[in-house]
Parts: structure tokens; C-alpha cells; sequence
């Protein structure tokens, strides 16, 4: 394929720049705007050409076909060009060449504007099989980009006895052709295709079957007034507010719910993010009071289902109507099984280890009460067990966890050592780190800071907070620099009183990494920084900190029991790649430090001790956890509430009387 696409850059060099030589076509630039390309840019005509060249070939390869219309209908291909890809296409065994070929054509990134992302042959065979159970008579896919799943069900449906007719529409006439040219290649027939916008039209009203891989595409590549509409829509739909940062595949879902027949049955792919992030919370409603939910399907971490992709995305297979006592089957994969074991897993009726995963069943019912969707299939009746106890708590019940300080220009509040000196700012200064990959341990202590300053990091944070007077001639000349280039105009900076003003924070004894690939940690603050908003920051309460039990909740913290459940409260994406917002972190299940029996305490102080020695956290991580394996196993783990201060629940439960107020 690799060189397949430099014979093919070396044509395209004949139709570049695409945009100058037909300077008049502004189809061209349209198209080149929809996919987030500038038509001025090289890169870009380069992409158009290859898109060009591509439709070309599929047009002269199979000329009876009826096109759908693109900018690029004027190019032709070389003869020897068309004949090569062809003679490929018929060797090839993958599932569909002719997608693979405009995958390798245009690479992920330059795809995500528009929202093409490509599901693997397995998915798409999972979702497509579990449909065609239910002999359904039109079988429609909303984007269907270069047809996988149309392709798959007619291979399925290929002498049977059924007709289901088939049925697709994208917002890409040139992916449409790409598809008539799978289905060409495999002999197979037609499905109906058109060119439509989804957010600008609807459903079939006969449909009784949806397959969907939504478009993941951010809310702010949508249009303000499709927003509105939508948002009116759905008002009178389901009779609730939208947030206007809820993305596109928020509003592929929500209005497939809204336009699908009763009975229609759904297998949906959607980006765990849609669920569990704020805004999400209006989609999670609508699933449990508009539909009959048969199982939602999660990915492991480590399998990264969605080649290079870094989204967590779920399936979801549901039918519209409403069941009293349905149960919900959640699947977490962690290998790949056969589509026979996955449909066979959907039958049974109770929860149980899987040898690709894990099954857990629940009342659809239940499901409004969890905010985080993504974490219920890994739940276990123990941890249920230890919550009762007050030996497992949610964080927020020990800290207060806030986000680090946003400058709203860290190229103009934070500076380096040298830079801090150079201008004589050192009275107007505090200390901070700026990026998760300064601090790889688990402790920042005063010798890795001054590393950092060292290598010239930018490891201090212009921390004003009163007006600057005229006596201080170097701060006043650095503020006049910064808005002789415009910082005191940028967004967050210009809601403050002075635009130099920068968010307060005390010095937090712990804070975290909000966005990681594999290496989530707490980091015990020995250096005395205050960290940006890159981490979240961890205030330990009056109560933890009067039993001198900082230093055990971070080492709990960082413990396997932990930061394996991050996943749970996270906002979870592909590629092992985590993002943990505060008021998610504020759910952490942690165990707790002070309903621990004297001896586990002062065993957790001796290994910290050690740790301090040997400074290798593989180490203390391990040894806590073992500690943690031998206190929830052990026969007293229910008589550890006792041990738990009464001060804590009172404040726990005026906190939640509080905010029963707020809300009144």
C-alpha cells in the first residue's frame, strides 16, 4: 500500500495546486473547508489530489456504476494507474480494499474534522450479526463513510431467504463511490445510497434497524444555528435542555433515538464520553426512559479497539419502547471473542467471567443512579461490601480537590529561572511545574524541582493579585511587554479584574495528573509548588491532616486498588490514555486512611519510611498493595466503621444537607 501511495503522489503532482487551476471552482474550496483543510495550504491540495485521483479510478474502473458527483469529477486517471489498483483490489483479502485504500489516502488526522473514523472488520461484524437476529426488513447506516457495515450485512444476507433492503447516506459523495466500488469488487448488489447530512435530515420512516459509527467531532466545528435547531428539536422531543458543548456524536444519538420507529432495534457505536462527561447526563435520561437497552459493550484500555484513535467508545445495542424490569448486560472485553461468543454472552442471565472479559447484569432501572457508565461492568460486590463499611470512600469524602490555575497564557505567566532573574521578577513569583511529563514520580521533592530549573523549565508563575504601583519599575515593564503583544486581550484573561490577576491557590500537599498515557500518579508536593491546570490539586481535610495521615492517603492513592479504578469515574479513551477531570476525581473510591486499625497505619508509615530510601515507588506500590490484599480479605473488614471519626459523617451529611439548600 505505501507504495502504492507514492506512485500515486508522484501523478498527483500533475494536478497541483488543484485550487489555483481551477480557481473558479468554489465546490473545491467547500470541500476543502469541510474536511478543517486550507485551500492555500500544500498538504492540503496534495489530500485534494489524492482524493481526486482516487475517484477517478473507481469512475474508470467500473463506468456503468451511476456516480454520485464531486468537485474532482474533471481529473482522470492514468490508464496504468487504474489497471494497478484494480488487479490489487481482486488480490487483496482484506475486508474492503477500496476503504482501506482511502484510509492509507487520507490519514486519520486530516479525517477527524469531517469525522471519518474507520471500524475494524470484528465490530462491525458483532453489531451487523446482532441486528440481522431480529429478520428486520430495512437496515439503515447513518454515515456510512465507505460502506463496511452495508457490506458485511449483505454478505451476511448473501441466499437467504430474507430480503432486508439496504440502505446508507453520508455527507460524502466521493466515500459513496468508494463503497459502490466494494460492493462492485465482491459482486455483490447495491445498496440504496445517498448524499445527506444527518444533522439536516432524518430517518427513514421505515426503518427498522439503525447501525450508526457516529461522527466524533467536537462541538465547536458545528454550526451555531444547526445547534439551535437541534436543540428546539429535542426540547420538543424529550422535553429537556441541551448543553451547546455536547458533540456531534451527542447529537447523532440523541436524534436517532428520537426519530426511530418503535420496535427498531440500534447498534450504535459511541464514544464514552458522550455518557459520561456533564453534559452527557441528558443522553444517559433519554436511553433509560426511550429505550429497551440490551447490553452495552465496553473496551478494555489496553485492547485500543479504534485504531489511532484516542476515544473510549462503547456499543450499544438497544430497541425503541420501554420494558418495566429490563436488565442491561454490560460486556468488558479484554480479548476479542468470536461473534458466536459475543451473541451467546447476550443470552445469559447472570453475571460471570468471561474468557474475553467480564459480564455483569443489572436493572436498566439502576442505571441513572451511576455516573459513570464506562466503570459498571468491572464493579464487584466487594467493593459494594467495603463502602458500607467506611473502610473505602469516595475521595472528596478525605479531600478537596480543585483544578490547577489557568494563566490563559503560560507563554506570559510562566517563566524560567533565568528569565525571572534576567528581569529582576523574583518578588512577584511563586513556584509551579507546567507539564505532566516535568514530574515521572511520585514525589516532587526540593532536588527534582531544581532540576527542572536547571534545564531552564519554566518552573515560576507571575502570581499577582494586587495592583502593581509605579515604584516597581521591573514588574511594570514586563505587564507594559505583555500587552504591547495583546495577552491582556486573550478570553480568560480579560474576565479578571486586572488582567494580571492571577487565580489563587494555597500550596496543595498532593496533586494529580489529569491527562495521561499509561502513567496516572499522585504526587507528593515536597517542593512546594503550585501546579497549573494540567493537574488537579488535593486539599486533605482538617480530619486527615489532625491524624497526620497525609502521607498514607497519598500512598493510597497511588495504590493498585486505586488508580485501577480511575477508569470508573474517567473520562475514558483509546490508546490506555486517561483524563480525569476534578469533580470526577472527587468519586475516586480510596481506602480510607482513618477508618484504618492502628497497626495497618503504622505499617503504611514504616513503608513510606522505606520508600524514602530506596526511592523506587514499584516498590512502595507493591508493598501497599499487598498491605490493602491482606485488609480486604481479612474476616474483620466489617468492623472497621467504628474506627471511621464521627466529625467525618456529620461533615459528610451536613455537605449533602448544604447542597440540598443551594438547590432549593
Amino acid at each position: 500500500m505505501k507504495a502504492l501511495i507514492e506512485q500515486l503522489d508522484t501523478m498527483a503532482k500533475d494536478y497541483l495546486p488543484i485550487v489555483q487551476q481551477h480557481s473558479d471552482d468554489a465546490e473545491i474550496i467547500a470541500w476543502s473547508e469541510l474536511h478543517g483543510w486550507v485551500p492555500s495550504d500544500v498538504e492540503s491540495h496534495l489530500l485534494l489530489a489524492r482524493q481526486a485521483l482516487l475517484n477517478a479510478v473507481i469512475r474508470q474502473t467500473f463506468p456503468d456504476l451511476a456516480f454520485y458527483e464531486t468537485p474532482f469529477d474533471f481529473v482522470s486517471a492514468p490508464s496504468m494507474l487504474v489497471s494497478k489498483i484494480y488487479e490489487m483490489a481482486q488480490r487483496s483479502q482484506s475486508f474492503n480494499f477500496w476503504g482501506e485504500l482511502y484510509s492509507a489516502l487520507i490519514p486519520q488526522p486530516h479525517r477527524r474534522r469531517v469525522g471519518q473514523f474507520w471500524t475494524d472488520e470484528c465490530i462491525v461484524e458483532w453489531m451487523v450479526a446482532w441486528l440481522l437476529k431480529f429478520r428486520i426488513r430495512m437496515l439503515v447506516d447513518v454515515g456510512c463513510g465507505a460502506g463496511n457495515f452495508l457490506l458485511k450485512a449483505a454478505q451476511f444476507l448473501q441466499g437467504g431467504n430474507h430480503a432486508t433492503r439496504l440502505y446508507g447516506f453520508d455527507v460524502s459523495p466521493l466515500l459513496l463511490n468508494v463503497a459502490q466500488a466494494a460492493f462492485s469488487t465482491y459482486h455483490l448488489p447495491l445498496p440504496e445510497l445517498a448524499v445527506k447530512n444527518y444533522l439536516e435530515s432524518s430517518l427513514p420512516t421505515d426503518a427498522d434497524a439503525i447501525i450508526c459509527n457516529p461522527p466524533y467531532t467536537r462541538h465547536h466545528h458545528i454550526a451555531p444555528d444547526v445547534k439551535d435547531r437541534l436543540q428546539g428539536f429535542f426540547k420538543g422531543k424529550f422535553n429537556i435542555v441541551i448543553s451547546r458543548k455536547a458533540t456531534m456524536a451527542f447529537y447523532f444519538l440523541m436524534k436517532l433515538v428520537a426519530e426511530m420507529p418503535e420496535g427498531a432495534h440500534a447498534a450504535i457505536i459511541v464514544p464514552m464520553e458522550v455518557l459520561d462527561a456533564r453534559y452527557g447526563s441528558a443522553a444517559k435520561r433519554v436511553l433509560c426512559r426511550q429505550t429497551v437497552l440490551s447490553a452495552i459493550i465496553h473496551f478494555s484500555q489496553e485492547m485500543n479497539a479504534f485504531h489511532k484513535v484516542d476515544v473510549g467508545a462503547s456499543i450499544l445495542l438497544f430497541r425503541k419502547g420501554h420494558e418495566k424490569d429490563n436488565i442491561v448486560r454490560h460486556v468488558k472485553l479484554t480479548n476479542v471473542p468470536t461473534t458466536q461468543e459475543l451473541l451467546s454472552c447476550l443470552d445469559s442471565p447472570e453475571s460471570q467471567e468471561l474468557p474475553f472479559g467480564s459480564l455483569v447484569i443489572q436493572s436498566q432501572g439502576e442505571l441513572l443512579e451511576i455516573p459513570k457508565w464506562s466503570g459498571i461492568a468491572t464493579f464487584t460486590p466487594e467493593t459494594k461490601k467495603w463502602e458500607q463499611t467506611g473502610l473505602v470512600v469516595p475521595l472528596k469524602a478525605l479531600a478537596k480537590v480543585m483544578r490547577g490555575i489557568a494563566t490563559g497564557a503560560n507563554e506570559f505567566f510562566v517563566l524560567s529561572t533565568q528569565e525571572v532573574r534576567r528581569r529582576s521578577l523574583e518578588p512577584y513569583v511563586v513556584r509551579t511545574i507546567q507539564r505532566n511529563r516535568e514530574i515521572q514520580d511520585i514525589v516532587l521533592d526540593e532536588a527534582a524541582w531544581q532540576v527542572l530549573s536547571n534545564q531552564g523549565k519554566r518552573v515560576w508563575l507571575l502570581y499577582l493579585n494586587g495592583e502593581v504601583m509605579n515604584r516597581h519599575p521591573e514588574i511594570s515593564s514586563y505587564l507594559s511587554e505583555g500587552e504591547a503583544k495583546g495577552y491582556h486581550h486573550r478570553g480568560l484573561v480579560q474576565t479578571r479584574k486586572q488582567w494580571y490577576f492571577m487565580e489563587q491557590r494555597d500550596i496543595p500537599p498532593i496533586f494529580f495528573t489529569i491527562l495521561t498515557r499509561g502513567n496516572p500518579r499522585f504526587i507528593l508536593n515536597q517542593a512546594g509548588v503550585r501546579p497549573l491546570n494540567m493537574f488537579a490539586l488535593i486539599y486533605p481535610n482538617s480530619y486527615v491532616v489532625k491524624a497526620d495521615c497525609i502521607e498514607h492517603l497519598w500512598a493510597l492513592l497511588n495504590s493498585t486498588f486505586s488508580l485501577s479504578r480511575l477508569h470508573s469515574v474517567s473520562r475514558t479513551y483509546g490508546g490506555n490514555t486517561l483524563k480525569v477531570e476534578p469533580r470526577e476525581l472527587d468519586n475516586l473510591p480510596v481506602i480510607n486512611p482513618l477508618a484504618l486499625p492502628v497497626e495497618y497505619r503504622q505499617s503504611i508509615k514504616g513503608l513510606i519510611d522505606d520508600f524514602y530510601r530506596h526511592r523506587d515507588a514499584i516498590v512502595l506500590v507493591k508493598e501497599i498493595d499487598a498491605l490493602i490484599d491482606t485488609l480486604l480479605n481479612s474476616e474483620t473488614v466489617t468492623q472497621y466503621r467504628s474506627s471511621l471519626p464521627m466529625q467525618l459523617q456529620l461533615l459528610e451529611s451536613q455537605k449533602k444537607y448544604g447542597e440540598m439548600i443551594d438547590e432549593k
